[in-house]
């Protein structure tokens, strides 16, 4: 049998693709960037980046034939990318370990409360209601500050059941609809998703919602601040925080700006449990309670307002709004902490965000254009360094296996590369939204059995799928008749097309790895006699190579 042999076994016969990454010998300024030299990477591993990032999954073979045979082509399909629908899933991806929205568990609540009858379903909406705000933003090229001014949210038929909105009659899928219960529009921060992941204690008193806001939209989170407290300090006794709030210096320094913010999201405000009645609808009757539990009003770093409208338009005047953007997209496209070093193409980038309408499209297609972006290894610079091979996270994994196979892993309602109930997020190297909040930067082990298994089950649906395909409808496997033993020609051949295909790189018919994947399928094939099994055990090894998971 095929799985007799061992992931090592496979790999070395396969010629397992580990290789360092070559970049241009020359290292060259790019137009725009005169005052930037990096070695850029082979123009056709910057359209498999760019790819991935925009669009999660890789380049065809006809868009790495433009860009081979004009590498300025890789703007024009850069656009495209942006205007592809799969754009709006990868900002989700992306930005999903921004907003830590997408969790297992909503504080006591789950679908039975709600008279749903799926569990997966209620996690899925609830978590992605913020994230499908951005999508829509991305995909309809509107301004980013819509985020926090909109009148619209975003619901499918869970979500309908669930919240007071709009729900066309002829409705299917997500939708942009509007809450119906009169609260302030305010975008993301006027829906009940977002705040029933972040909920709050009496004695919190949304202190920790604001913190979310401050977080994701101004990125400035006040619990990473150094500050010293007076050891002195009881923290059991209630009345003694509260005046140490109103007069400590080292408290007074983070509240005197928490506590005005935390004002604004009393209409949030939730008694008896939290229960699904208390979190469906908001409370207007319940917006003054801050003066009961903070005895502050709204503001916004002493700009004094009354609604969470008010904070919406305060968020989108403040330059730290738009600047905290262009960082965030920065670091997830170049996925690496900014550095001092980079503080002029952030203002390059920001000028580019600016001039282009505040879109997503816009900040995008500057940040993939900088040789930051499209150089190799990191290397020391004036301005700077490059972006090593980045790792793809669970859901990049996902949609790339995704785009090449067809297959797609799930587990009665699960998405099991987006789950931890019953399936393998974290172990894929994912954020759970809880304890786990950053994506996985490097391979592991259980990032490796996950890819093994994932492999596998994708590779068994392609050789089904094109298997019964009549071979002009092929996509992968144009060259061979699956069902039969193939020429050497027809053999070497299929195996170029297929490292093309998940690899982006062109091996040359008498070189060393298609010797390897020769050997493996010949190997495979002498066990049974069977094509289509050794069709599935080669690709499955080619899906399990390190080299898918970098790029």
């Amino acid at each position: 049998m095929v799985r007799s042999l061992s992931m090592l076994g496979l790999l070395g016969l396969l010629g397992c693709q580990t290789e360092t990454t070559e970049v241009a010998p020359d290292a060259t300024a790019q137009d725009g960037w005169d005052d930037l030299i990096l070695p850029l990477r082979d123009p056709v591993e910057v359209l498999t980046r760019i790819s991935l990032d925009v669009r999660g999954v890789r380049p065809t073979i006809a868009e790495i034939e433009a860009v081979e045979a004009d590498p300025s082509a890789l703007d024009a399909l850069t656009a495209e990318f942006l205007d592809d629908p799969r754009f709006g899933d990868r900002v989700m991806g992306l930005y999903a370990e921004v907003y830590l929205t997408e969790a297992d568990s909503f504080i006591y609540l789950d679908a039975t409360d709600f008279g749903l009858d799926s569990q997966a379903d209620f996690l899925e909406a609830v978590g992605q209601e913020p994230l499908r705000i951005l999508s829509h933003v991305a995909t309809e090229d509107l301004p980013y500050t819509e985020l926090v001014t909109a009148d619209w949210t975003m619901a499918n038929e869970t979500l309908a059941a669930m919240w007071p909105v709009t729900w066309p009659t002829d409705g299917s899928g997500w939708e942009q609809v509007t809450y119906t219960d009169s609260r302030p529009d305010a975008g993301v921060l006027s829906t009940n998703s977002l705040w029933l992941r972040y909920t709050s204690t009496n004695s919190n008193a949304n202190r920790k919602r604001a913190n979310q806001v401050s977080r994701i939209f101004l990125c400035n989170d006040y619990l990473v601040r150094e500050i010293e407290f007076d050891r002195d300090l009881d923290l059991l006794d209630s009345a003694a925080i509260e005046e140490a709030i109103q007069n400590n210096p080292a408290c007074v320094n983070c509240h005197n700006s928490l506590d005005p913010l935390a004002a604004y999201f009393f209409g949030f405000w939730t008694y008896q449990n939290q229960s699904f009645v208390e979190v469906a609808t908001y409370h207007p009757d319940r917006e003054r309670l801050w003066d009961d539990y903070l005895g502050v009003s709204p503001a916004f770093y002493g700009d004094p307002a009354s609604s969470l409208a008010d904070l919406g338009g305060q968020l989108a005047a403040d330059p730290r709004f738009v600047d905290c953007a262009v960082e965030q997209a920065f670091t997830l496209l170049l996925d690496r902490p900014v550095e001092v070093e980079d503080r002029n193409a952030l203002s390059d980038h920001r000028e580019a965000f600016l001039e282009g309408g505040l879109t997503f499209e816009a900040l995008f297609t500057a940040i993939t254009a900088d040789p930051r972006y499209r150089a190799g290894d990191a290397v020391e610079a004036d301005e700077g360094g490059g972006v090593p091979l980045k790792m793809v996270s669970n859901t990049l994994l996902e949609s790339q296996v995704e785009g090449l196979t067809g297959f797609r892993w799930e587990y009665g309602d699960y998405a099991m590369m987006n789950s931890d109930i019953v399936g393998v997020r974290t172990l894929a190297g994912g954020v759970d939204g809880y304890t786990v909040t950053q994506n996985a930067d490097a391979p592991n082990a259980t990032i490796l059995l996950v890819q093994e298994r994932l492999a596998e089950a994708a590779s068994y649906h392609l050789i089904a799928t094109e298997g019964s395909l009549d071979p002009a409808s092929r996509v992968v496997f144009t060259e061979v008749d699956l069902t039969a033993e193939p020429t050497e020609a027809e053999l070497t051949a299929q195996l170029q097309r297929l490292q093309l295909l998940v690899f982006g790189k062109r091996v040359e018919a008498d070189s060393d790895r298609i010797a390897a994947n020769v050997e493996l399928w010949q190997t495979l094939y002498d066990i049974e006699g069977d094509a289509p099994h050794a069709w599935w055990g080669l690709t499955s090894a080619l899906l399990r190579d390190p080299d898918f998971l970098l790029y």
